[in-house]
């Protein structure tokens, strides 16, 4: 067996060993449980990123670990057509070759992109592959394929005609820049530094004036009214009035609403109800003229009079010249807003009149609401169904048509002769009112996360409901970042219980977005994006696997950091490496499960597998609710700690014999690496692959082999004393290290204690203190003194004492001691400070205040021990 593990080879030959046997596919005709996921489909533009890659490992870790449990699993992996990213994509593309897409023509362009996709939109499935993705390929599903564009047309056309899909004209966010509409939850929105413009708006019948404030001044071309609050005092004598629209000359009604807010500005609003939604409703209210002032890519269109084919914000800069000019403008003030912009490109959004089609949510929400506190859908973590329930309360209407060419295209086509509005699953040929064929259909495409909403029941083949469907909906499980709770999750289950009558999975974990080592958000502008497989390439992908479900957060992103990447290297090598040493001590091994539970156990091997039977059963509830850093901490301290650094050190010298001493220790070493090798399979397949085929005896693969048992009750007694005697150990070897002892240097161990017990627990193991510590006498008793020359500790009731003549110099070491104890006080002090600062504790993160708590806590206990070595030396 190589001494060193090497990823790449160990990778490559395991890559196709799964899926060539068909452990990834489920067998629905099989009589066992089933569970099921849906892949959240990356979009055909992208490439394997961050997100993808702890999103796919911890759906992974889920799937390895339910097929080891004996379930039939399904995962079904996808791809998304994503309509404004893919199109952006190809006509870029386009452009580098000198085409215009509006030239080229809809039915070329969209066989563009087809191709473009051909070539590309399945790249991503080969990165997957690479990272250890256990999904069933052969289902592999597409939000355009022709199944789900069935399922798609199902949904809208029963929708349409149930009068839940309607058409009509209503304030929709516009991107100029992708010239398509968005749906509120594509808005992203963040605070900017802007001005409040105070514009004086002159009455009509004198020389008085009411002055509005605006972020805005460039739409007051479309301004139809001023509005007050009918309780506000200061503007009741004004009532009936009419005011003049500054620059323009329109006359304008002053209205009453009690919408408006009296403490914002002045109290009096501008109203635009073509360019603002609550303006928009507030004209509704008043039956106000709407003026749209913008062209679809945000310039001033034929109502803006001398402003006309301005960008809007030329406009504004040129409108607020002109108001100062005019006497118009009161003043300026610097305010911070909310300003909205497009997710896909960045633009600012556009609130723009449009003629749309929209699906009322009210129904459906009420019922997604139901099902969750009603509990058929569980939440982990739990408090995320706070975040779902707000938002769904506070629905509006979705608005699902988009001014695109690439996407589902609406199955809505108008008569040109009669004007009749046809909605047909299937192309119509003629007209069902006046039987004409001069039909023309719709030029909107469905908005990307309509089809994706029905995700979990088209993948299994609705509207038909065969035997996938049957027993594998509604699906196990959902596994999603918190940012597409409401774009995705929620729509989900909306959608399914619409469709299906019942939930689309019975559980959702939603978990953190991955951020940089400072925790924010990963981003080329900033220059913190992480490749994933570079990192793969680097430090081998159950290293990067494991690096990136192992840390726990309650923060939105997880902080990522490559050293952390090369720690999980170091732990699979120290896998290797001790797998590599119990294999060589196997080669005379005929495994018997009656030696586990012999009475010549001794008590390193009763303490083993007590911690092993602790660890399956942590690792299994952990992932059992999802909770996957406890889970990968749990089989890591397990392994690195309990098994290599302690029961692998131990057992060494029993090895060299020919005892049944040899057998126990081969028997116990044997139990323990192959459970454990289960235990981590999930979150590192390749490494525990490797090594489970270099195990006698076991079947094909460690994906088919069955979940440890706990089999191992917990044995209080030999964790108590074992307990004991690791502690004198660490006692020993951390004098060693403090008094810089050489490693190589023998040492002389005195252990003192009036304990009968526990000196008849060291007596039975001196020879392992010894092997462990590297000491050439040792020596436990009620009588033993402590020596004039020594450094000491204490386990418990123990005294540890180490005798220093011979292996330091006194003096030097006392120097040296006092050096470090002033620079750990004056740390010690500078975190105190930090800690003892309102202002650090209010702004620091979460994580930044417990990371300075365990350092505090770590230079005290520091300081105290270098105060009992000073001491120890003082007394000399």
């Amino acid at each position: 067996m190589e001494k060193k593990y090497n990823p790449k080879i160990v990778e490559e030959k395991w890559e196709n060993f799964w899926e060539e046997r068909g452990y990834f596919s489920p067998r629905p005709g099989r009589k066992k449980r089933s569970f099921s996921m849906v892949m959240p489909p990356p979009n055909i533009t992208g490439v394997l990123h961050m997100g993808h890659a702890f999103n796919i490992t911890l759906q992974d870790i889920v799937a390895r670990f339910k097929r080891m449990q004996g379930y039939e699993v399904l995962w079904i992996p996808g791809i998304d057509h994503a309509g404004i990213a893919t199109q952006n994509v190809v006509e870029r593309e386009l452009q580098k070759e000198g085409v215009d897409r509006k030239k080229l023509g809809r039915e070329e362009f969209v066989r563009r992109i087809w191709k473009w996709k051909e070539q590309y939109g399945e790249r991503i499935f080969h990165q997957m592959r690479r990272l250890g993705v256990s999904s069933s390929w052969e289902d592999k599903a597409f939000t355009m394929d022709e199944g789900h564009s069935r399922a798609v047309r199902e949904v809208f056309v029963t929708l349409y005609n149930e009068e839940y899909i309607y058409r009509g004209d209503y304030i929709i966010n516009w991107c100029p820049h992708c010239q398509t509409a968005l749906s509120d939850i594509e808005v992203e929105y963040e605070d900017v530094d802007g001005k409040l413009y105070y514009i004086k708006y002159p009455l009509k019948d004198g020389e008085k004036y009411i002055t509005v404030a605006t972020t805005r001044p460039e739409t007051l071309l479309g301004d139809t009214a001023v509005a007050v609050n009918p309780r506000d005092e200061r503007y009741k004598v004004f009532k009936g009035k009419k005011l003049v629209l500054p620059l323009v000359g329109r006359t304008l009604p002053l209205i009453f609403d009690d919408y408006v807010d009296p403490d914002f500005g002045t109290g009096a609003l501008k109203v635009t109800p073509a360019h603002d939604i609550e303006d928009f409703l507030i004209g509704k209210r008043h039956s106000l003229p709407l003026i749209n002032v913008f062209n679809k890519d945000a310039t001033i269109n034929d109502k803006g009079g001398s402003y006309r084919g301005l960008d809007r914000y030329v406009a504004r800069r040129l409108i607020v010249d002109d108001l100062k000019k005019g006497g118009y403008l009161e003043k300026v003030e610097d305010y911070v807003y909310r300003l909205g912009k497009c997710y896909r490109c960045g633009t600012v959004v556009e609130p723009f009149l449009s003629t749309q089609w929209f699906v009322r949510m009210e129904d459906f929400a009420r019922e997604a609401i139901k099902v969750v506190r009603e509990g058929k859908i569980e939440f982990y973590p739990d408090y995320w169904k706070r975040s779902y329930f707000d938002w769904l309360e506070k629905i509006h209407d979705w608005c699902i048509s988009r001014q695109i060419w690439w996407g589902h295209r609406l199955p809505v086509w108008y008569c040109q002769d009669c004007g009749e509005i046809i909605v047909a699953r299937d192309n119509p040929s003629r007209c069902e009112k006046c039987g004409s064929s001069n039909l023309k259909q719709e030029e909107d495409v469905l908005d990307t996360w309509f089809s994706s909403s029905l995700w979990p029941f088209s993948t299994l083949g609705w509207p038909e409901k065969k035997d996938k469907f049957k027993k594998f909906y509604p699906t196990s499980l959902l596994c999603s970042g918190w940012d597409i709770l409401f774009f995705w999750v929620a729509r989900m289950v909306m959608m399914g219980v619409k469709f299906t009558g019942n939930v689309p999975f019975k559980k959702v974990h939603i978990h953190p977005l991955i951020g940089d080592e400072k925790g924010e958000k990963m981003s080329k502008s900033k220059g913190n994006v992480v490749d994933p497989l570079d990192m793969m390439e680097k430090y081998g992908t159950d290293a990067f696997r494991f690096s990136l479900v192992a840390l726990k957060t309650e923060t939105p992103y997880l902080r990522f950091s490559q050293e952390r990447v090369k720690g999980y290297r170091n732990f699979a090598n120290k896998v290797w490496n001790a797998s590599r040493f119990v294999l060589m001590n196997l080669e005379d091994f005929s495994f018997s499960e009656k030696t586990l539970f012999s009475n010549e156990l001794q008590l390193c091997d009763r303490w083993i597998l007590s911690r092993y039977g602790r660890a399956v059963k942590e690792v299994t509830d952990n992932l059992e609710d999802f909770r996957f850093p406890q889970a990968a901490q749990a089989i890591y301290q397990f392994i690195w700690q309990d098994f290599c650094d302690w029961y692998v050190e131990l057992v060494k010298p029993r090895l060299k014999s020919s005892s049944i001493q040899r057998r126990i220790s081969q028997a116990v070493l044997y139990e323990v690496l192959k459970g454990s090798l289960k235990l981590l399979h999930p979150f590192m397949p390749f490494i525990t692959e490797e090594l489970w085929q270099r195990l006698p005896g076991e079947v094909k693969s460690i994906m088919i082999s069955d979940w440890p048992e706990d089999k191992f009750v917990e044995d209080r007694d030999a964790e108590k004393k074992m307990g004991l005697f690791m502690e004198v150990v660490t006692q020993i070897r951390t004098i060693r290290a403090e008094m810089r002892i050489p490693p190589q240097k023998k040492i002389e161990v005195l252990l003192h204690t009036q304990n009968s017990e526990n000196l008849s627990l060291l007596r039975e193991n001196l020879s392992y203190i010894e092997t462990l510590v590297n000491s050439e006498r040792i020596f436990a008793g009620s009588d033993v003194e402590k020596p004039r020359i020594c450094a000491s500790g204490i386990a418990e009731d123990i005294d540890v004492f180490i005798p220093l003549e011979r292996l330091i110099d006194v003096d030097k070491e006392r120097e040296r001691l006092s050096k470090d104890l002033i620079r750990v006080e004056n740390e010690l002090e500078r975190v105190d400070r930090k800690l003892s600062s309102n202002e650090f504790l209010k702004k620091a993160p979460p994580e930044v205040v417990t990371r300075e708590r365990e350092k505090e806590s770590q230079l005290r206990e520091k300081l105290s021990r270098l105060k009992k070595r000073l001491e120890d030396l003082s007394n000399i």
